[in-house]
């Protein structure tokens, strides 16, 4: 079954699935929808590459698009804006204003294509096979891709058929632009993939969904209330290490953690860079990264800069979040972990630095650089170790 089979079977049983009010049908072929929605995203990206004329436009024409589409209100969520951007008619942002919509034209980055996979024990099995069907289709445009899984030698060609009609519709009933790919003849009316703003800004610029949604915002005005306040909190927190964390004010504060502040600001950083990228957990907005990626960005060794992070988590600088957990196995060696940021102030910063007295002056000294599971048990007990040491619990667990 091809994509266009797949989409129809697809739709057809959301259809029925709406009549009969199954929610839990309807939810899951809007999953798998969107899987393949997001494949044909790929698929473009793949086939139009890094430089294109529709991203050298918007590079080039930012200010004359911000006085075409500029927005500039305030919303509260991501979902709010995304309804606001995709009303919005793409062909400004595109360069396509010579486009009339239900014009239909020839889609200059996509085709249609055939996928042929075959997998063999050997390379040189692979290779034949690969001849052998190249022949079939002499003189049309055909790539390949080869790759190794599960010990088998895969490759996968992919032959262009013919191109692809398009055109650019507007939807009443989904307040939206669209970029309709398929067939507009009355005889054979097929759409093959519907895409929206957001879509195809993914594809051009070659980037995620959350990079788009941001670039987006920024480029037409939309501020959206909770990343507003994040980045605010986030600011405001830098200002706080750099002015407040002194040898004065929090003696035992400055000395467990005044070399390590560059690699707090670090993290701060990173939580800036990722405002788009947050999830919400427990009413609290929560980030994603690798102790690997950390590591590099602050040019030391992931083992101390794990002891450093989990310093930090102790004395409430930062903690770390319970979200999308998974199940470890042996050999897992960069698990994300989820960080959640608190509001810092003279409060927070007095009841860490008493924790600071602990680890420095009460029994054997601890510096951040040397703070083990084993010494949190002997200085704090069990259960903050659970709370901070959260990836070897659970590896220990797995193990």
């Amino acid at each position: 079954m091809d994509r266009v089979e797949k989409i129809k079977e697809l739709t057809d049983k959301k259809i029925k699935g709406v009549k009969e009010g199954n929610t839990k049908i309807v939810f899951s072929i809007n999953r798998d929808l969107s899987g393949i929605l997001n494949e044909w995203v790929r698929r473009i990206k793949r086939i139009i590459g890094e430089k294109n004329i529709y991203k050298d436009y918007v590079i080039t024409n930012k200010e004359l698009i911000k006085d075409k589409l500029s927005i500039n209100t305030e919303v509260s969520t991501v979902k709010e804006a995304n309804a606001l951007i995709k009303m919005l008619d793409f062909r400004h942002l595109f360069g396509l204003v010579y486009i009339e919509l239900d014009e239909v034209f020839v889609c200059g980055f996509l085709n249609m294509e055939k996928t042929t996979s075959f997998a063999f024990n050997s390379e040189k099995e692979a290779d034949e096979a690969v001849k052998s069907e190249l022949l079939k289709h002499n003189g049309k445009e055909i790539s390949i891709s080869g790759y190794k899984r599960f010990g088998m030698h895969v490759r996968e060609i992919v032959i262009k058929e013919v191109d692809t009609e398009a055109w650019i519709s507007y939807s009443s009933s989904r307040n939206k632009y669209l970029l309709m790919i398929g067939n507009k003849s009355k005889d054979s009316y097929l759409v093959t993939v519907a895409l929206d703003i957001l879509d195809l800004y993914q594809a051009f610029m070659t980037c995620h969904m959350p990079k788009a949604e941001q670039e987006l915002c920024e480029l037409l005005g939309i501020r959206i209330k909770y990343i507003v306040e994040l980045s605010s909190k986030y600011l405001y927190n830098l200002k706080m290490i750099e002015n407040n964390i002194d040898k004065n004010k929090f003696p035992a504060l400055s000395e467990l953690i005044g070399e390590h502040i560059p690699k707090l600001k670090v993290i701060l950083g990173e939580a800036i860079e990722k405002l788009y990228y947050h999830k919400d957990n427990e009413d609290n907005w929560v980030f994603s990264s690798s102790m690997e990626y950390l590591s590099k960005k602050m040019g030391k060794a992931k083992s101390t800069v794990n002891q450093i992070v989990n310093t930090l988590a102790l004395i409430g600088l930062l903690a770390k979040a319970d979200v999308d957990t998974v199940e470890y196995e042996k050999g897992d060696s960069n698990e994300i972990t989820y960080f959640y940021i608190p509001q810092y102030s003279e409060v927070l910063f007095e009841e860490a630095e008493q924790l600071a007295k602990i680890m420095l002056y009460s029994g054997k000294r601890i510096t951040a650089s040397a703070f083990t599971r084993k010494t949190c048990i002997e200085k704090f007990g069990e259960e903050r170790v659970n709370m901070i040491f959260k990836d070897k619990v659970s590896k220990a667990r797995a193990n």
